[in-house]
């Protein structure tokens, strides 16, 4: 039962992760006159893949594995829902946003070989 809380836990961690990275890379993007969708997705699936490895108790590639999956399903979703004029000739938003999930995911795997190969000292 501890793990599915704790699994519980690590959920609302990675969705509140999501809302702020969104927000904050939307915020930034626009003060600097940047194009903001890929920057948005890009930050956020990043963000969402990472601190679905770090927050999660066991498992935590699996974990960070399906966030991505999650994450590319709803990227998906939204960049059909939220069509911006300028985004109607190009899908490269999307394409960003799942690059910059997959580059984390692949980093979450060296990490987790990195230091799955560490002694434990005792």
């Amino acid at each position: 039962m501890e793990k599915v809380i704790k699994f519980l836990l690590s959920t609302v961690i990675v969705i509140v992760v999501f809302v702020i990275s969104a927000s904050a890379a939307g915020v930034l993007a626009d003060i600097a006159g940047l194009w903001k969708k890929p920057i948005i997705g890009g930050v956020a699936a990043a963000c969402v893949v990472i601190s679905a490895y770090i927050s999660a108790p066991t498992y935590k590639l699996i974990a960070a594995t399906i966030w991505l999956c999650v994450g590319a399903i709803a990227a998906w979703v939204l960049s059909t829902v939220f069509m911006y004029a300028e985004d109607q000739a190009t899908q490269l938003p999307l394409y960003i946003t799942y690059a910059s999930g997959a580059i984390a995911l692949l980093l979450c795997f060296v990490w987790h070989k990195k230091c799955s190969l560490k002694p434990n000292v005792n």
